[in-house]
């Protein structure tokens, strides 16, 4: 879909042809109609329901009076333009207000276009902005304290909504005592650098912070407790997202020292950490039983899988054949592209063969490997059809980093698919000129690493057009500089800059396939 010309004339968009240009240009509307579908207003709407004459709220089924009763807290990358709406739906009935959100999200949300999601300064929902680079900090702590005191002061009368996103651990700081603000970070650190799953991190955070593992609910007792959850994390568990502040979780202190064992990290850990672990080990502590949890609601709002879906469909509408690969990928990015290079493989494999060969049982054999009978069926209609094939897969992989560079898990995803490209038409000499492949990934958020995009394109031809204007994408590759090579590949062409979106629902993968031979796939 890139030139293939070998001159050392920097190429830029011009030089593709037009229809390369549309192609690129409807993939990335295919991402952003994804992003699209987790924006508050969206969500929210499909959820909550109020009605003024009778002063109802109703939440999925579930009915809520409300009378200058009501109460917002929030935490997390997209809890600010939720907050929106609920001041637009309830702000007469708003009592007081807090959400933490990362440093500079107002501003990024003003340049990007979003006006929209800020409160309006009447609000009585207030703003604290803290976290900065995703760490908890003192400005994050000082929310976190604030939130604290306004739940514990509510009656069995008021209804506090908790807005949830991704980010929101970071933003809701609170550690039990003795431990300080500091201790929180060295046992982040720590347990990370020993090998730590963010599963086990957040296992060992309930019982070392006042406000995870339902500790915010607990907090807000007798009052109603209503959660507004975007999910970030593989699975959708609501234990896992923000460590679950509004969620019953019944976890022993006995399995935190099993991990800080298993890892090893005992020893490097503040001595503070394990004695207020062994003390909690020794304390019988009795668990509210479930009546208690009558009086919260945890309500899933967003989810990565409702964004495929939403993607899955303007692939239709814009004349491609759509199937969902995903919406759990999961390991390094650039190990995870292997699973799209195995479709492309099995595709081109398929190709190949003669008409009745596609039919029989070899043509059926080398389709079963694309994960379901969907996608299977997917390919045969894109086939029979002569239209490109748009594989849909979403989740959250990692970087293992090993180099000095930068960049992001989907700018290193797109960059590894690239080399892996020009391998498999390598081995595939016949059908390069046939067949057209355009991979997309990008985090919904519009943040890829610590840079200012949300992900890259690229095509079959990066290798050959990336060598033509002197860039090395294996060094880039092992040195972790993604971001460096695709701001200077093209110009920038196919970096993929949105500008913070207001929502996080994990990352977006798009695989665009087109065989431009008759006889189809």
């Amino acid at each position: 879909m890139a030139s293939t010309s070998t001159s050392t004339t920097k190429p830029e968009a011009s030089d593709l042809r037009s229809r390369d240009l549309q192609t690129r240009v409807q993939l990335r509307e295919v991402f952003l109609t994804a992003v699209r579908s987790g924006m508050p207003q969206q969500m929210l709407e499909k959820v909550l329901k109020y009605d003024p004459s009778t002063r109802t709220l109703t939440v999925e089924g579930r009915e809520y009076q409300v009378n200058r009763n009501v109460f917002v807290v929030g935490f997390g990358k997209a809890v600010l333009g939720m907050a929106r709406v609920m001041d637009e739906v309830l702000g007469d009935h708003i009592i007081r207000g807090i959400v933490s959100i990362p440093t500079g999200s107002r501003a990024d949300l003003v340049a990007n276009g979003h006006s929209d999601m800020l409160l309006s300064p009447n609000s009585k929902i207030r703003v604290r902005e803290g976290a900065n680079h995703n760490l908890p900090d003192e400005l994050a702590f000082q929310a976190a304290r604030d939130i604290h005191q306004l739940v514990s002061n509510l009656t069995e009368k008021d209804i506090v909504f908790v807005l949830i996103s991704g980010g929101g651990s970071a933003l809701l700081p609170y550690p039990v005592e003795p431990l300080t603000l500091d201790d929180l970070l060295q046992i982040t650190r720590v347990l990370f650098s020993h090998g730590a799953s963010i599963s086990d991190v957040n296992t060992v955070r309930v019982h070392l912070e006042l406000l995870k593992g339902g500790g915010l609910a607990r907090e807000a007792k007798p009052a109603q407790v209503v959660s507004f959850i975007i999910s970030d994390v593989i699975g959708d568990s609501l234990e896992m997202i923000a460590s679950g502040p509004t969620v019953r979780q019944v976890r022993s202190p006995h399995r935190c020292l099993e991990i800080i064992d298993r890892l090893n990290a005992r020893e490097a850990l503040p001595k503070v950490v394990v004695e207020v672990l062994e003390a909690k080990k020794s304390q019988i502590v009795a668990q509210a039983g479930l009546s208690e949890w009558d009086r919260v609601q945890n309500v899933l709002v967003g989810t990565n899988a409702i964004a495929c879906q939403a993607a899955a469909q303007r692939a239709q509408e814009l004349g491609f054949v759509p199937c969902i690969l995903s919406t759990e990928l999961s390991g390094e990015a650039k190990e995870v592209i292997y699973l799209f290079l195995g479709f492309i493989i099995n595709l081109l494999q398929h190709a190949l063969l003669s008409p009745n060969e596609r039919e029989g049982e070899k043509g059926k054999q080398l389709l079963m490997p694309c994960q379901t009978l969907q996608v299977a069926d997917s390919v045969r209609v894109a086939s029979n059809h002569s239209k490109p094939l748009c594989v849909v897969a979403g989740g959250e992989t990692t970087v293992n980093l090993r180099g000095k560079g930068k960049g992001g898990r989907n700018q290193e995803m797109a960059l590894s698919a690239g080399l892996q490209l020009q391998q498999c038409f390598q081995t595939f000499k016949s059908r390069r000129e046939l067949t057209e492949v355009l991979f997309l990934s990008a985090g919904t958020d519009g943040q890829d690493g610590p840079t200012n995009a949300a992900g890259a394109l690229v095509d079959e031809n990066f290798m050959l057009d990336a060598v033509s204007q002197g860039l090395d994408p294996v060094a880039s590759l092992q040195n972790n500089d993604s971001h460096t090579l695709w701001s200077r590949f093209a110009g920038g062409r196919d970096l993929l800059v949105t500008g913070l979106t207001g929502t996080n629902v994990m990352d977006i993968q798009l695989l665009l396939v087109q065989n431009n031979q008759a006889t189809g796939f």
